[in-house]
C-alpha cells in the first residue's frame, strides 16, 4: 500500500533534501539543484518515450516554453508567486502540446518524431522573430522569485524550493503511472492495435500523454530559469532534446527511477568533466556512449546483472526414460 502511494519515493526526496546541504554548498549545491530540475525533465520525457512508446526529438520546445513563460510572467507580473508561474507555464505548454499532438499524431514513428523536431525549430525561430521574446539577448535578472511573499535569496533556499516542487511533480507522475491511464499508456506502447480492440482510445491516450509530458517538462524548464536567473534560445535547441533522451537511455526505462538516475549522471558528468577539459562535450559523449553500450538496459539493470552472475540459471534435466522430439516447422507456425 505504501509503495502504491509513493511513500518511499517521497521519503527518498525528503532524505535528499536534508542530506545534500550537509554535504554540499555553494556551486556544488547549485549543481544538485539543476540536477533536480533535470530529474523532473527526464521523468516527464519518460511518459512519452518509456510509457507510451512515442519518440520525440522536440522536448526542448516545452522545456524552453516553460522557461520563457516564466520569464514573461516575471517581467509583466513581478509579484506573482513562483509556484503560480510554474502552474501557468505547465498549462501553456500542455495546451500547445495537446493542439499539436491532435494533428501530428495522424502520423507515427519517425514521421511523428520529425514533426516534434520541427515544432522545436519553429519555436526557436519565433524567439528571434518576435521582438518581445528578445532574440539572442534573452531574459536576465530573474532572481526575485517570491515564495510565500519572500524572494529566494540563497542557494540553500533555492535548493529546498526546487527539490520540493520536483518531489511533488514526480510523485504525481508516480501516481499516474499506477493509474488506469498509466496502464492504458503502456498498453498502447506494447500493442496499439490490441489496445484499440480492448476499447482503449489510442489517439486520446497518446494526446494526453504528450500534454502531460509537455506540462511537466515546462515546469522543469521554468525551475531551471528561476535558478539560473537567465533564459536564452539555448534552452530550445536540439542539443537539449538529445541530452534528455540520452539521460533516459543511461538510466534505463525498465523502472520508474531509471530516467531520474540518468539525469543525475548526465548533469554531474558534464559538470565534473567541464572542470577538467576545455571542451568537455566530446568526453561526456564518449562516457555516455560507453554506458549505453555496456548497459543496454541502463544503470537500473546493474542489480539484476549482479544477481544473475551470483545465481547461475539452473538447467532443466530430463529423465532418461523420457524422449524429447524436436518441434517441427509446422508446430512452430501453429504456436
Amino acid at each position: 500500500m505504501l509503495q502504491r502511494a509513493g511513500v518511499p519515493l517521497l521519503a527518498g526526496f525528503a532524505l535528499a533534501a536534508v542530506l545534500m546541504p550537509l554535504v554540499f554548498s555553494g556551486s556544488s549545491l547549485f549543481t544538485w539543484t539543476t540536477a533536480a530540475a533535470w530529474v523532473l525533465f527526464a521523468t516527464a520525457t519518460s511518459v512519452l518515450f518509456g510509457w507510451t512508446g512515442l519518440l520525440s526529438f522536440g522536448q526542448a520546445a516545452f522545456f524552453g516554453m516553460g522557461a520563457y513563460t516564466m520569464a514573461l510572467l516575471n517581467q509583466e507580473v513581478p509579484d506573482l508567486p513562483g509556484v503560480a508561474m510554474l502552474v501557468v507555464a505547465a498549462a501553456v505548454a500542455a495546451v500547445v502540446a495537446a493542439l499539436f499532438a491532435t494533428f501530428a499524431l495522424r502520423t507515427s514513428g519517425a514521421e511523428f518524431a520529425i514533426l516534434t523536431l520541427v515544432l522545436a525549430q519553429v519555436l526557436w525561430l519565433l524567439i528571434y522573430r518576435v521582438p518581445w521574446l528578445k532574440g539572442e539577448d534573452g531574459f536576465s535578472g530573474l532572481f526575485q522569485i517570491k515564495i510565500l511573499g519572500s524572494p529566494l535569496t540563497s542557494d540553500l533556499q533555492l535548493w529546498y524550493y526546487t527539490i520540493a516542487v520536483v518531489a511533488v511533480c514526480v510523485w504525481l507522475l508516480w501516481l499516474l503511472s499506477g493509474s488506469t491511464l498509466g496502464m492504458a499508456m503502456r498498453a498502447v506502447r506494447d500493442d496499439p492495435w490490441r489496445a484499440a480492440a480492448l476499447g482503449i482510445r489510442v489517439r486520446g491516450v497518446q494526446v494526453t500523454a504528450y500534454a502531460v509530458s509537455a506540462g511537466f517538462a515546462a515546469v522543469a524548464g521554468a525551475l531551471v530559469a528561476q535558478g539560473q536567473g537567465v533564459v536564452s534560445p539555448a534552452m530550445v535547441t536540439f542539443a537539449i532534446s538529445g541530452e534528455i533522451l540520452v539521460a533516459c537511455l543511461i538510466g534505463g526505462m525498465g523502472r520508474f527511477v531509471g530516467p531520474m538516475i540518468g539525469a543525475v549522471v548526465l548533469i554531474w558528468s558534464q559538470t565534473m568533466l567541464a572542470n577538467v577539459f576545455h571542451d568537455s562535450n566530446v568526453f561526456v559523449g564518449l562516457l555516455l556512449l560507453v554506458i549505453v553500450i555496456a548497459l543496454p538496459d541502463g544503470l537500473v539493470s546493474i542489480p539484476a546483472r549482479i544477481r544473475g552472475r551470483r545465481r547461475p540459471a539452473r538447467r532443466a534435466t530430463v529423465p532418461s526414460d523420457v524422449s524429447v522430439e524436436e518441434p517441427s516447422p509446422v508446430s512452430e507456425v501453429v504456436r
